[in-house]
């Protein structure tokens, strides 16, 4: 019950337990919310419920911890369902490779919708992943990374790249 109970921060109500180890594993370890270990705690479990395991004493201590971070990471959220708590890894470390930025091409697109659609967009990558945001000259590129960083995201770069700009935003929360 502990990998289900933080899942409906991310919009899910799992019923399966199959269905909750794998939206657990998306939402909570990869990001790193929960330190991978966990995945050998869910692994241990789904054994011993089919019957390939006798016993999950030699993982108990993982269990402890779980359930340890999720009363945290729970405690921490705040009015818009964020956690204040910070990550037990960053993504961030694996992926920093500019190769692997998420874009969104909001050329042409009018303020204040290009910062609507920019947050649509960073929403769907991880905390500590990077996005791309493609914008035009003028407006755009001057109130779109202001309205991130007021709600607290990483304004990582803002670089000229023909007729418009790329902004990259670090998601922070």
């Amino acid at each position: 019950s502990a990998a289900r109970s933080l899942l409906v921060v991310f919009g899910h109500e799992p019923k399966k337990e199959r269905e909750i180890f794998d939206l657990f594993t998306k939402n909570l370890i990869e990001p790193g919310w929960v330190g991978a270990d966990c995945s050998k705690l869910l692994d241990g479990v789904l054994d011993f419920k089919l019957g390939d395991r006798e016993s999950l004493e030699d993982i108990s201590a993982l269990a402890n911890q779980l359930v340890e971070r999720v009363e945290e990471l729970f405690f921490s959220l705040d009015a818009s369902l964020k956690f204040r708590a910070k990550p037990v890894t960053d993504p961030a470390d694996a992926r920093s490779d500019e190769s692997d930025a998420a874009t969104v091409d909001l050329r042409g697109v009018g303020c204040p919708l290009n910062f609507v659609k920019a947050k649509l967009a960073l929403e769907q990558v991880q905390v500590g992943q990077i996005l791309d945001v493609l914008l035009d000259d003028g407006e755009p590129v001057k109130n779109v990374p202001a309205s991130f960083a007021d709600q607290g995201q990483e304004i990582v770069d803002i670089k000229q790249a023909g007729d418009h700009h790329v902004v990259r935003v670090k998601r922070k929360v």
